[in-house]
């Protein structure tokens, strides 16, 4: 029995594309984030761990998928 009627859910969460304040270089990170994460040339903070979404220091440019 077909179940079209049912949506699947679709996730809250995703990779970004962040453009680093300093150097302006871009650096994929997790949405949801659990850990501080440098920038990978120059070391600034691009996102710090919240509770939930993580806090983005840099520009989001668009999503790595």
């Amino acid at each position: 029995m077909k179940k079209d009627h049912i949506e699947n859910p679709m996730p809250s969460s995703r990779f970004n594309k962040v453009r680093c304040a300093e150097c302006n270089e871009e650096q994929i990170v997790y949405s949801h984030a659990t850990t501080t994460v440098a920038c990978n040339s120059c070391g600034n903070t691009i996102a710090e761990a919240t509770g939930s979404k993580a806090k983005i220091n840099g520009q989001v440019s668009g999503s790595a998928e």
